[in-house]
This record gives C-alpha cells, structure tokens and sequence, in this order.
C-alpha cells in the first residue's frame, strides 16, 4: 500500500475517534499543534528566500490569536489579532538588519497570524458553536466532504487528467480533475447529509457542498503559490507521503470561514 493511503488509513480513525468522543478541547489542541506546525512551515519557507522574521514571537503570536478566539469568542479573536498586528511591526525594528526585509519580514509574520489564525481559529469553532449534540458530526461532514472531494480531484485527474489548470502554479492539476472533484463533493455531502448532518436541510447542504467546491480548491492552490515562489514541492516531511502541516491543511483551512459565514446567516448556528 502507497505510504499516502496507509498514513491516511490510520491517521483518518485516531481523528475521528478524537472528534466523536473526546472533549472539544482535545481536537483543539491538536489543531492548534497543526496549525502553528503549518505557521513554523511558512516561516522556514520564507527563510529560504532570506527573508527576516522573528520565529518564535511569530508562532507566540499565533498560539495567542488561536486560544484566545477559542476561550473568548470573536472578541477574543479580535483583541488577539489587534496586539498581534501592532507588535509584529515594531518587533520587526529589533532585527539585526533593520531596515532591510523589513517589509517582507512584516509581510510573511503577518500573514502567518493572520490568515492561519483566523482560518485556524473558524475550524475550531466549527467544533465549538453549533449544539453540542450536533458539533462533532457537523465538524466530521465538513472534513469528510472535502476529504472525499480531493481524493475524487486526485484520482481523476491522475488517470483522465488532460487540461492543465493552472501549470505555473500547480503543474499537476487538472480541469478534468477539477471536475471530478465537484463530483464526488455534491455526491459526499449528498450521501453523509443523513449520516453526519441530519439536522442541515437539503439546500443548506447543497449550498455548504458548493463552498468546499469552490474553496478548497482555491485553499490548495493558494499554498501551492507559495511552494512555487519558495521553490519547494512540500512544506515539510511532517507527514509521510502527504508532506507538511501547511500541505495538509490548505484545503482544509480556507474553506472554514465561508462555511461558517454561511452557517451563521443562515441561523444554523445560534
């Protein structure tokens, strides 16, 4: 068995044994952990372009973006993101180059806070805001619709894949991949609805499996930019066969705020 399949088959029951049955607080923890994982992978990337950063004042800033939207809400997101983006800036006159990179610097620290704490910080509420007796399956239909719909991408577009989607960015990605992948997306949220998502209506699902449709593809090929500009094909070896925390992830994270933009305008989450 390929070290993709046989990672995903052991990994995949521990993640959602931890879902279903432990606390909430215990899938945030290990999403946090992937997360600042991804946020010290987008750093080293940027360090091998030579930019300056500050590491660990970087993923401080992050874990505290992280628990704080988690303990306190959007308050506690705000505030977080607020010191966050004040304190990065002026960390940055400390370095020993000061004034050179610092606009990169500035630039790759803010986007580590910003768009994986916010992005982080919504998949964990997707576990945390909706009743109780729902959040888990809800969070678990979520992942396993985005799950089903990259695995449909990845094998459609390795055998019929003909029609380069974007060669510069992700040379491997196909529209004929694309295409299978929407597929296997509706069929997913179609045929886990009654499974793991009983309580959404069929246009709510319908309109959730559109998002991820759309936004997990965008989440992959945003990182893929980035691993092209740092001339990189993996973020990491964190993972075997599925490289790093950020490769991971992309998909994952990036559709989170839509989806609970959506969930909240339309009164599924109190």
């Amino acid at each position: 068995m390929p070290r993709r399949e046989a990672f995903a088959v052991l990994a995949v029951p521990i993640l959602v044994a931890v879902i279903l049955w432990a606390p909430a607080w215990v899938f945030l923890v290990v999403l946090g952990a992937v997360v600042v994982a991804a946020g010290d992978e987008l750093l080293a990337m940027a360090g091998s372009l030579g930019i300056p950063r500050w590491r660990w004042l970087t993923l401080a800033a992050l874990v505290a973006v992280l628990v704080a939207s988690w303990a306190a809400g959007v308050s506690g997101l705000a505030i977080a993101l607020g010191v966050a983006v004040t304190l990065l800036p002026a960390a940055q006159l400390a370095r020993p180059e000061a004034p050179r990179g610092s606009l990169s610097g500035i630039a790759v620290s803010s986007l580590a806070v910003l768009f994986l704490g916010v992005t982080g910080a919504c998949l964990g509420w997707l576990r945390l805001w909706p009743d109780p007796a729902d959040a888990a399956r809800l969070l678990l239909y979520y992942l396993g619709v985005i799950w089903a719909g990259d695995s449909g991408a990845y094998y459609v577009g390795t055998r019929l894949g003909r029609h380069k989607m974007s060669p510069q960015i992700s040379p491997k990605k196909t529209w004929e991949g694309l295409a299978g992948g929407t597929v296997v997306t509706f069929a997913a949220a179609a045929l886990l609805r009654p499974l793991l998502a009983g309580s959404l209506g069929w246009i709510d699902a319908l309109a959730i499996a559109a998002i991820l449709a759309v936004a997990a593809p965008v989440g992959d090929l945003v990182e893929s930019q980035l691993k092209r500009d740092t001339g990189i094909k993996d973020s990491s070896r964190l993972f075997p066969g599925h490289g790093g925390a950020l490769d991971r992830t992309d998909s994952l994270l990036y559709p989170a705020p839509p989806v609970l933009a959506y969930l909240l305008l339309a009164g599924l989450i109190p």
